[in-house]
């Protein structure tokens, strides 16, 4: 009997995310790559934190933007890694939790041809042409938030890559572009002599892991453990490679929160 009632015991202090099989939590990340590619990055780090944690964790890959947009929307995920954007959004509808980020913050900078028209700061574009990626992008979110009257809003020209928006600022169809420094300073030296740093957008927090609020609190916990480990560097060192940082750091939810004002120019959000 004394045998029956410790095993009882035991089960009943066991982790939440051990009473069953049938409840696995969900990874997802913004469409970048092809399936392929991101299940190497994004799979790898959810089968790192299956074991490093016990619990049944796993990737889906969503294929594009409105996938995505509708999945954060419905809640449909346990453990993301998007833009602040996203993060504080998150923080603010569901009272997720911003766990752990890319080191460093994002540098946003405008980038206009050498020796063009005058330009030196954001304002300064108002009604003019604008290479930037489509929304939800957030350089492009970025940009409008600054703009708070639609009518001397730019004018968005919309690319697909950082070398189509350099090359159309080179070429005329655009007054600037809105881009990372670190892409700025690449395309300085394949495009020499033809591109300027024109002004510069504050910094805003990297990217990051957030988790939801749904989760057991023990096992959030693990799981910033896992990933702030040397082993959590290893299985997570693709995906700083992508985004040239060196090391993961703990954030909290006020360095994001803010930011969740950025998706207000998406229908829904």
């Amino acid at each position: 009997m004394r045998r029956v009632i410790a095993l009882t015991l035991c089960l009943s202090c066991a982790p939440a995310w051990a009473a069953g099989p049938s409840k696995a939590y969900v990874m997802i990340a913004p469409p970048r790559q092809s399936q392929t590619q991101e299940q190497a990055v994004y799979g790898r780090i959810a089968q790192f934190l299956a074991q490093a944690t016990g619990a049944p964790i796993r990737f889906r890959y969503t294929s594009n933007w409105l996938t995505y947009m509708a999945e954060v929307h419905g809640n449909k995920a346990d453990i993301y890694f998007d833009g602040p954007s996203f993060v504080g959004w998150r923080i603010a509808r569901w009272h997720d939790h911003a766990a752990v980020a890319l080191s460093g913050h994002l540098k946003f900078v405008l980038v206009a041809k050498k020796g063009g028209p005058s330009l030196s700061k954001v304002s300064d574009l108002v009604g003019r042409s604008v290479c930037a990626f489509s929304p939800p992008n957030l350089a492009t979110l970025t940009l409008d938030s600054s703009f708070t009257n639609p009518e001397r809003r730019p004018y968005i020209v919309v690319i697909h890559s950082f070398r189509e928006a350099a090359r159309n600022v080179i070429d005329g169809n655009c007054m600037a572009a809105l881009e990372p420094l670190p892409v700025y300073k690449h395309q300085s030296a394949q495009f020499p002599g033809k591109l300027r740093l024109a002004g510069k957008i504050p910094g805003l927090p990297n990217q990051a892991f957030s988790l939801s609020n749904a989760m057991p609190s023990a096992l959030r916990e693990k799981i910033i453990a896992a990933l702030l480990s040397p082993a959590g560097r290893a299985a997570t060192a693709p995906l700083r490679d992508i985004f040239g940082h060196k090391q993961l750091v703990r954030v909290h939810d006020a360095a994001y929160l803010p930011y969740r004002k950025l998706l207000k120019a998406m229908v829904g959000f």
